[in-house]
């Protein structure tokens, strides 16, 4: 393929996923003028939220099993397209109750999405290409979620929340129908091998396939991608009602304000990669990471009984950007770079399936546990207990791979 085709390819893929940010978040950016137009609790408004998870995190561990056999460019297109007509649905109007299982097809429908993209990079692109495809595609999350918040914010200032229901359906039917179009233009054709796989692929063959590697990269990797998620979308999802509640900002200030996070957030993925190439051990970044996490939440503790609102969003933006660093390492990094073991769709579908746990449990758990305690603070102890967890976790990985080389260095 030539660099024009592999570009062109980054940045279908990379528009893909952001734009299905627009399809799946268009609810979770309207919490807070629905949680007025229909009169719901946190956690009547979360089920819809977690609903999606379990269905998108499900998806992710079936899919990423399955991915191998798809046809990438009827798949991703019909998953868009799917996703598009629920967003439609809710804009044409349809009881509150209903919305959540709604959201649970929506869920079903965009599973699909992220093992199928990281198997089309890692089966269409050279080892350069796929450099820039991990430090572009570890962005679509938060220009997706800025967008997403973005419109809502815009629309929230006129009453016309439903609208970014609509707009997202149709920006995602167009790009769905754009990747049918051009996909046979920026693919390899069936059969055809990328150069660097004609000269190793008999020796790749004969390769030791790493199955205790692998084993660990999800065991750990999978734990720590629980507990990003629980976080990253803990505050995504409830951040504007945060605001909301404790400083009682509008409803349309509250979700501009929110759009904060995926503004710092779009410098994560840097972050993680630059880490990745000084540091090179993943579970030496994921440990940093994780300490400036639980200190800064620690610090939101203190801030939070305050008049200081902006205080509270800057502390918490920083947070949101090391998360979403810990994110970016889970789901594309850690996948992309270790196709030579495994395959980086399998990979990438298990930890981003357990990412989608933390954000299921993020929905309705964090939503329930503000209304037993009526505050959001018990809600900030629970991030400093899971980042202290991740710490240790990290800790505890790097002294027990220490001893083991040092076990196999003996025994040379």
């Amino acid at each position: 393929m030539t660099k024009r085709q592999q570009k062109t390819l980054i940045f279908m893929c990379w528009l893909i996923y952001s734009v299905s940010y627009m399809g799946r978040y268009s609810y979770n950016s309207n919490v807070v003028p629905m949680a007025s137009a229909f009169g719901k609790s946190e956690t009547e408004l979360g089920w819809a939220m977690s609903l999606f998870f379990f269905a998108y995190g499900a998806g992710q561990i079936i899919n990423g099993i399955l991915c191998k056999f798809y046809n990438t460019k009827y798949v991703l297109s019909l998953s868009l397209i799917s996703s598009s007509v629920i967003n439609a649905v809710i804009f044409i109007g349809v009881p509150f109750d209903y919305i959540k299982y709604l959201w649970l097809i929506n869920g079903i429908s965009q599973s699909v999405l992220w093992t199928s993209l990281l198997m089309t990079i890692s089966k269409n692109l050279d080892e350069k290409h796929i450099k820039l495809a991990i430090l572009v595609i570890g962005t679509t999350v938060s220009v997706g979620t800025f967008l997403s918040y973005g419109l809502s914010a815009m629309l929230a200032l006129f009453g016309g929340w439903r609208f970014s229901f609509l707009i997202s359906a149709l920006v995602m039917t167009v790009v769905g129908i754009t990747w049918f179009t051009i996909y046979g233009k920026i693919t390899l054709k069936k059969g055809q091998l990328k150069e660097e796989q004609k000269d190793t692929v008999t020796q790749e063959q004969g390769k030791n396939n790493g199955v205790g590697f692998i084993v660990y990269t999800l065991i750990v990797f999978g734990m720590l991608a629980v507990i990003t998620n629980l976080v990253k979308d803990g505050l995504n999802s409830w951040i504007s009602k945060i605001l909301f509640d404790q400083y009682h900002l509008s409803e349309s200030l509250s979700i501009i304000l929110t759009m904060a996070l995926p503004v710092v957030a779009l410098f994560g993925n840097a972050l993680a990669v630059n880490l990745v190439k000084k540091l090179k051990v993943h579970n030496v970044v994921s440990g940093l990471l994780f300490s400036v996490v639980t200190v800064l939440t620690f610090v939101v503790t203190l801030l939070f009984k305050t008049p200081y609102w902006y205080l509270v969003l800057a502390v918490f933006s920083i947070v949101f950007l090391f998360v979403s660093s810990s994110n970016s390492l889970v789901t594309s990094i850690i996948p992309l770079t270790i196709k030579s073991k495994a395959n980086s769709g399998f990979i990438g579908g298990i930890l981003n399936g357990c990412c989608y746990a933390g954000s299921t449990i993020s929905s309705v758990g964090l939503g329930a546990i503000k209304e037993a305690y009526g505050s959001w603070t018990p809600i900030f102890t629970l991030f400093i207990i899971l980042g202290a967890f991740a710490v240790v976790l990290n800790g505890v990985c790097l002294l027990l791979n220490h001893f083991r080389a040092k076990s196999k260095m003996k025994k040379v």
